[in-house]
């Protein structure tokens, strides 16, 4: 089980490139402003509050609460109290992978779900539960296991199909579970835009990297996830260029370049198709 007395020390334990655990951490590893983060994190809340916003919904972290985060999301961290405090793993975005690696099948849906079923109050019983968990992945960090990796591996994948478990019970839109091809093809697809989104908005660039043609692509995104593969290109750009316009450091211009557009006019186009609101408007509405 954890030992969590002692809660004045900073303690970080780290598995190479792969996984980092913290003990007693104030500020987690996140910007103040919305970011594309690569990186899964489990969060365990030991004492005080914070702000934390996933996409767009807002949550004010609380002691006792369990807070998954999944790569790929947009997530900012703000406003710590004087005494906030965790347990934090970082999980990269290759060990994440493997962790999943085991539960293949994982339906795109459960990513959408994720989006504001992050945070988890806990239970005096899931309390230690939890510290049991967290034991003994820092028990395995720690040693000289030969296969402390796999190991870990197989902790994650507990927790993350206990969370997939949760979802498949609360869920309604299901999605045919019968064709599993269309549901990685769709887990690939979403991996891609992750890491390609601001340079690659068109459909047929994703197509060629999954060797299918657009048409077909566009059918299995729409039938998994109930949204159109351009849409969700999109949603992710307008998600990017919303967190660096929040970043009041950066001018149109250099929004542009971040984003590949070929200027401030072409990407105040796409803003405003999407949005409604010119990037001017959406700048001076998050002043705040």
């Amino acid at each position: 089980m954890l030992d969590i007395n002692n809660t004045e020390t900073l303690e970080i334990y780290v598995l190479g490139d792969d996984f980092k655990f913290y003990q007693n951490l104030k500020y987690l590893p996140l910007t103040s402003y919305p970011s594309n983060i690569q990186s899964a994190l489990i969060v365990y809340s030991l004492k005080g509050k914070a702000k934390l916003t996933v996409h767009e919904d807002v949550h004010w972290i609380q002691p006792k609460e369990l807070i998954i985060l999944l790569p790929g999301q947009f997530v900012s961290f703000s406003d710590p109290s004087e005494d906030f405090l965790t347990v934090t793993m970082v999980i990269s975005s290759s060990l994440f992978s493997d962790a999943l690696s085991g539960a293949p099948r994982f339906s795109p849906h459960f990513f959408f779900y994720m989006r504001n079923h992050y945070w988890y109050p806990q239970t005096e019983s899931d309390v230690l539960r939890i510290y049991n968990f967290l034991g003994m992945i820092k028990g395995k960090v720690t040693s000289q296991d030969i296969y402390r990796r796999e190991l870990i591996i197989h902790l994650l994948r507990y927790l993350y199909l206990e969370l997939f478990n949760a979802y498949q019970k609360e869920a309604t839109l299901m999605t045919d579970r019968k064709d599993i091809r269309k549901e990685e093809l769709a887990n690939k697809f979403f991996g891609l835009i992750m890491k390609h989104f601001k340079e690659n908005k068109d459909v047929a660039f994703y197509a060629d990297k999954l060797c299918i043609t657009s048409k077909y692509l566009t059918m299995v995104i729409k039938e998994t996830s109930g949204k159109s593969a351009k849409d969700w290109i999109v949603e992710y750009v307008i998600l990017e260029i919303k967190t660096l316009l929040k970043n009041t450091n950066m001018n149109i211009q250099e929004i542009a370049i971040r984003t590949n557009f070929a200027n401030q006019s072409s990407l105040g186009r796409f803003f405003r198709k999407h949005t409604g609101m010119s990037l001017s408007q959406y700048r001076m509405s998050h002043l705040g």
